[in-house]
């Protein structure tokens, strides 16, 4: 892949703008929920404990941030690794208390943890845990993987955009004799191999020297008016042979 080749802004448009707004839920949900009785303890809205601030606020900063420059960067490395750092906020969401349990004492932060559901209900439990840590973590590696495949991909027009070669050149007539139109993209009145803009009739001029009619055949290519006799068999016998004594007349 050409280094020179630029994607389109709409090529991580809308994975973009999905990051942008589940980083934002996945920050923000932990702070504001408590006052419509939804997160986990404690059950005060805005308040700021380590748990909200390193398993949720952190990395739906850093997924809002990547989304955005996926939302509208022309580059496809620099987007690529911008949804894949993004793709490592929404695996953060999923398993980062679990992995901060496992860490050593000393590499721990003090008081890092989810908390308990406010709600009590089995159904509650389910909703909280998906809607501010697994599900929202999932759908940001999902909408970062997208993206990503879709910024690793040189479409033929980013190489047109690029100027790397020209439609005509991409199908195989361009080259030499190609006039200044072909080499724009389009097919002018006489197309290669005598074709015409349509490309479906072919189209002689007056100084094709192979034109129906033209004498533009070499001379010694040119064949004779009587090499070939015009009618009568050129093998037909001119005599006969005598009859032997065993055979009929």
């Amino acid at each position: 892949m050409a280094s020179g080749v630029r994607t389109a802004r709409s090529r991580g448009a809308l994975s973009g703008l999905f990051l942008v707004l589940l980083g934002a839920w996945g920050g923000l949900a932990p702070y504001a929920g408590p006052s419509f009785g939804f997160g986990y303890t404690p059950d005060q809205a805005w308040a700021q404990t380590n748990g909200r601030l390193y398993l949720s606020a952190v990395p739906g900063a850093v997924v809002v941030l990547t989304g955005f420059v996926v939302l509208f960067t022309r580059s496809k490395w620099f987007g690529g690794l911008c949804a894949f750092i993004a793709a490592l906020g929404g695996a953060w969401f999923v398993a980062g208390a679990e992995i901060v349990s496992v860490l050593p004492a000393n590499l721990r932060p003090s008081g890092v943890g989810t908390g308990v559901p406010i709600g009590s209900t089995a159904t509650r439990v389910v909703l909280t845990q998906l809607g501010v840590f697994g599900g929202v973590g999932v759908a940001i590696v999902f909408f970062a993987a997208l993206a990503l495949g879709r910024l690793s991909i040189a479409a033929h027009r980013d190489h047109l955009r690029a100027g790397e070669f020209t439609e005509v050149e991409d199908l195989g007539i361009g080259g030499s004799g190609v006039t200044s139109g072909l080499a724009g993209g389009s097919l002018g009145a006489t197309g290669p191999l005598g074709y015409g803009a349509a490309g479906t009739a072919p189209l002689r001029s007056a100084a094709d020297p192979y034109a129906p009619g033209g004498s533009a055949y070499p001379a010694q290519y040119t064949p004779a008016d009587d090499a070939y006799p015009s009618s009568g068999d050129p093998y037909q016998q001119t005599q006969s042979y005598p009859a032997g004594p065993d055979q009929q007349p």
